[in-house]
């Protein structure tokens, strides 16, 4: 009988973890290397500046490094990656990112802080745009929307704790956020390292996005709102850049806050983001619907414009968190429009990945510019200009586009 009772046990168990997905490998995955990359983010901040005496400008060309060979990474050297199995780049890729960071601590010259910080954005291109691919196969319409709901709250929630632990770890040692930043990292390979060697499901999962060009042209069913969806998340990622990298600049330099208060701050904006995430992912109003991508936008200037004016915590607070929110928006427009109907996935996702880091490039080193020889006033200003104008630029694409009779109520009518 206890031979019986322990064998049973024995099944239920093998039947436990035989069902067990590749949801239940990327959503932890993801949330740990978000947590990381936001921690790092903000950390290396307060750690170049002060052990090293950088200038903002410098601190600002630093993260435009990191983010231009992240563009580079996923537009030309992904695809050469195309035929390897999506959790082999995975755990590649996360390895690789623990090195690269880890070994900033030991580095004496700035210089090299630029090598292995760029390297870090170029070991990232093979994490983000294939395990997008990977968790979106199979997926359409309102199931899609739920399952990039899940990831986005995944990445989201280590987005929006990131920055109080970055700020913490910083105010106890400098190098404590890259430590710990790295050591996730570590911890994400293992993870699916283990993950790929024990469940059935992760282990003969085959899947590789390698499609032949005829019957890619049969199967395509891509909407053109993706258009104004990607030059959306440029913009919206040029703010995201300047919060990111000037602002914590300016708060501790003019307004004299320390690394926990900016930790917090910042953590509002990632908060939002994590709720809009939430949201969207449960509501299919915004699916196809040209009208909140571009009202969106035009709230995004708004709420940028009154940043100039905004100098108290709670005011700032709140319109960090009203960011987040429609960063959220246009993040999640950028990856479902991008993504429905195609049956290119990560290479769309490695353009989604490849415009926002443009935006991260152009926020961070331009807004870095502008601060340094200007003021945080004329950073907002910059943004709020580029935010109309991005607004107008959605505007031209889709009155193109039901001029063709490509879009009827938001919703297409045929490939673009």
């Amino acid at each position: 009988m206890k031979f019986r009772y322990v064998s049973h046990r024995i099944q239920l168990i093998k039947s436990f973890y035989s069902g067990i997905g590749k949801t239940a490998v990327i959503f932890p995955s993801t949330f740990l290397v978000s947590t990381g990359v936001g921690i790092v983010s903000l950390g290396i901040i307060f750690y170049v500046r002060d052990i090293f005496g950088v200038t903002p400008s410098e601190v600002g060309f630093l993260s435009a490094l990191w983010s231009f060979l992240y563009v580079i990474g996923c537009l030309f050297v992904r695809p050469f990656f195309n035929r390897i199995l999506p959790r082999f780049l995975l755990i590649i890729s996360s390895f690789l990112m623990s090195v690269l960071v880890f070994s900033i601590i030991f580095i004496k010259d700035f210089s090299f802080i630029y090598f292995l910080y760029g390297g870090w954005g170029l070991a990232m291109s093979l994490f983000w745009p294939p395990i997008v691919g990977w968790l979106s196969q199979g997926f359409e319409g309102k199931r899609l929307g739920r399952v990039m709901s899940n990831y986005n709250f995944s990445w989201g929630v280590g987005i929006s704790i990131s920055p109080f632990l970055a700020g913490f770890l910083s105010s106890i040692n400098r190098s404590l956020p890259i430590v710990v930043g790295a050591s996730l990292f570590f911890i994400t390979t293992v993870l699916i390292t283990g993950a790929s060697l024990t469940l059935p499901l992760i282990k003969n999962d085959k899947w590789i996005e390698v499609i032949k060009r005829e019957e890619a042209k049969k199967i395509d069913r891509s909407t053109p709102l993706r258009f104004p969806s990607w030059v959306g998340i440029y913009s919206t990622y040029v703010v995201i850049g300047v919060i990111l990298t000037v602002f914590p600049l300016y708060a501790r330099q003019v307004l004299g806050y320390n690394e926990k208060t900016i930790g917090l701050l910042l953590q509002e904006r990632a908060i939002f983001a994590a709720i809009g995430f939430i949201i969207l992912g449960r509501t299919s109003f915004w699916h196809f619907n040209w009208k909140q991508i571009v009202v969106g936008h035009l709230l995004l200037g708004l709420v940028v414009y009154i940043f100039i004016y905004v100098k108290g915590k709670l005011f700032i607070g709140l319109i960090l968190a009203v960011i987040g929110f429609l960063m959220s928006l246009s993040y999640f427009n950028s990856v479902f429009h991008g993504v429905s109907g195609s049956p290119k996935r990560s290479a769309r996702m490695a353009i989604n990945e490849a415009m926002l880091s443009s935006g991260l490039i152009t926020g961070s080193s331009v807004g870095g510019i502008i601060f340094e020889h200007y003021s945080m006033q004329m950073v907002y200003l910059f943004c709020f200009l580029l935010a109309l104008f991005t607004a107008v630029v959605q505007m031209i694409m889709i009155f193109i586009f039901y001029k063709k009779g490509i879009l009827y109520r938001g919703m297409e009518l045929e490939k673009v």
